[in-house]
């Protein structure tokens, strides 16, 4: 079947019209309460008790907790008892008083209807945008990688024997690379040789044998605030990576060819795309690319994107929807296999939670 066969239907429906918190930068999708289906995460910057998951698929809302969030985020196994913890951590702006360099982790509970014991990984740092997991330092066990944008780094934790302690030891945390304000971290294996190399906004960077890490531009001249993600978007085994300038009014969208990273424009004039994920809308076997557009400044049409892949590195536009959204993530929330997207707007006149449903006939 080709992708000129199938045709993008998605339905709105609404999560819920009035999040506990507002300003929400943070959007996950995970199996919280362990009945097999994805649930949702969403937090924010401000509110009593902002951090908050919805039951699929009757949407009730529980509090996780309180705290002042950055965009990003991380659902992971922090602790081995096979339930996902949430890591998170502190803006830059805050009220007067409040923590402002504080990388959290949740710790989710026998119940997870909550509350989440929060605690503290580590405090050496300010404004924690974007979280990823991965085994970055060939221990075989997953790290927690993050960007640091005030303090201008990339770095990892090794997550201790006894994470409930807080912080965690000086010594867990290591530095990748310093003088770098991004956005964006992916943890893969992008050259096959079984060890994983991190990409931080449009910078490559590679783990040596001694422990230092090697840093390979990817484009000059981009945005160093980007949205990425990673896939084998033409199918020749080796995944590629996609970039989108996600804070720019009129913003460059691109994938770069693994091993060249030859870069190929898909999009040069998109409106602050603060959303990409790669995935399988139609069904075709090609990965597609989908990327949503905030609402700032009173943008007049915002819209939601899926680039569907033709194959022979060709891809058609397709406008799904016309709402804001922001770290709007996708994965199969209603059963059916197909992948979906949830979102929320971000500081654009309104809080809610939307759901598009992928409707492939």
């Amino acid at each position: 079947m080709t992708a000129t066969e199938v045709r993008l239907l998605f339905e709105h429906r609404l999560i819920d019209p009035a999040p506990a918190g507002t300003h929400n930068d943070v959007c996950l999708l995970g199996d919280i309460d362990g009945d097999g289906r994805n649930d949702v995460v969403i937090g924010g910057k401000f509110g009593d008790g902002n951090l908050v998951w919805y039951r699929n698929p009757t949407w009730d809302r529980h509090t996780i907790g309180s705290a002042h969030l950055e965009a990003g985020g991380l659902l992971i196994d922090i602790t081995g008892n096979g339930r996902l913890d949430l890591v998170a951590g502190n803006p830059a702006d805050v009220p007067k008083g409040a923590a402002n360099t504080d990388l959290y982790w949740f710790e989710c509970p026998a119940d997870p209807r909550g509350p989440w014991p929060r605690r503290v990984i580590t405090s050496r740092f300010r404004k924690y945008h974007d979280q990823a997991a991965g085994d970055v330092d060939g221990d075989g066990r997953p790290e927690i990688v993050f960007a640091s944008q005030n303090a201008r780094v990339l770095a990892y934790c090794d997550i201790p024997a006894d994470p409930t302690r807080e912080p965690w030891p000086d010594d867990h945390c290591l530095i990748i690379a310093d003088g770098l304000e991004v956005e964006g971290v992916c943890v893969a294996d992008l050259d096959g040789d079984g060890q994983n190399e991190v990409v931080a906004g449009p910078n490559l960077f590679k783990r040596c044998a001694n422990g230092d890490w090697t840093r390979t531009p990817l484009m000059a001249g981009l945005d160093p605030r980007t949205c990425l993600a990673v896939g084998d978007l033409d199918g020749d085994g080796l995944p590629d990576i996609v970039l989108a300038e996600g804070e720019l009014d009129k913003a460059r969208l691109l994938w770069l060819k693994n091993p060249t990273w030859q870069p190929h424009l898909l999009a040069d004039a998109l409106y602050h795309p603060h959303s990409l994920a790669i995935a399988d809308f139609d069904g075709d076997g090609l990965l597609d690319i989908f990327v949503g557009e905030m609402g700032l400044k009173g943008h007049p049409n915002p819209r939601e994107i899926v680039f569907r892949n033709r194959g022979g590195a060709a891809f058609d536009m397709h406008v799904i929807g016309n709402l804001a959204t922001h770290c709007a993530k996708v994965g199969d929330i209603t059963g059916s296999g197909l992948p979906d997207i949830v979102g929320k707007p971000y500081n654009c006149g309104k809080d809610q939670v939307d759901l598009w449903v992928n409707r492939r006939p």
